[in-house]
């Protein structure tokens, strides 16, 4: 039986930023996440055995927000893990890691990477630049969550060492495309030099599958995984309602 221990430690041997994209290649991340505030699984021991339940099925690695979580969860595995920050500051719209601070704060708890949010616009602190170097100049790569194709670019001459499609859909400008952005990640694997991440709206298999079919370099699976409360309300939807179901004589 496992126990959820903060002083044990997993720590890999050290990689180089390529080693941990490499690592990633041909995989499914799973997000590990808290879907609700105050719901159920807002405790972070929960978040890790959610995650390395999913290890044992075969995730290649995770994705985690909070540096007690990524903390908490280095101490159980030596899988890559991808730790983020969801920080609402008031009057900004970047919240996925969005200072240097809580990049910092990431690493120093064990994460392989980071993933930030890449949008330009809408910052309340550093650049994208400035925590691309800032995590390079630690020895730990980034992902650029993005929802749009520009912002892969600019991302991508910021430093970004691998971009994922997590914002498409997601934000006022991009309201109309529906996850997975199966056809941004197929340009996006087309025309950049790094490598392209799906991640949003990924719930079967087929989608798995038309994700790498359409240049994925990894796959993040988190909903589908990791909240029971929204893949039981998706069984829930499908049950008919009374008038509709048949009766037996």
């Amino acid at each position: 039986m496992r126990t959820i221990r903060g002083e044990l430690t997993m720590r890999p041997e050290p990689r180089t930023r390529v080693d941990v994209v490499a690592l990633l290649a041909r995989g499914i991340v799973v997000s590990a996440q808290t879907h609700r505030s105050g719901g159920p699984l807002d405790d972070a021991a929960t978040l890790v055995r959610l995650a390395l339940a999913a290890g044992d099925g075969g995730a290649s690695a995770f994705r985690v927000a909070s540096a007690h979580v990524v903390e908490l969860l280095r101490s159980q595995t030596a899988l890559p893990i991808i730790g983020i920050t969801k920080h609402d500051v008031p009057g900004y719209d970047v919240y996925i890691t969005p200072t240097l601070a809580d990049a910092t704060a990431l690493i120093d708890a064990g994460a392989d990477m980071v993933a930030a949010q890449a949008a330009p616009d809408g910052r309340p602190a550093e650049t994208f630049e400035e925590i691309a170097r800032a995590c390079h100049d630690r020895g730990v790569p980034v992902l650029a969550d993005c929802a749009t194709a520009d912002e892969a670019f600019q991302a991508v001459d910021a430093g970004a060492d691998v971009v994922a499609t997590t914002m498409a859909g997601y934000t006022h400008g991009t309201r109309h495309v529906v996850p997975p952005a199966l056809d941004l990640a197929a340009r996006l694997a087309r025309e950049l030099p790094v490598p392209v991440i799906v991640e949003g709206g990924v719930w079967d298999r087929e989608a798995v599958a038309a994700a790498f079919e359409a240049g994925a370099h990894a796959v993040v699976v988190g909903s589908a995984v990791t909240d029971p409360e929204r893949i039981t309300r998706r069984l829930v939807e499908a049950v008919p309602a009374l008038e509709n179901t048949p009766t037996h004589r």
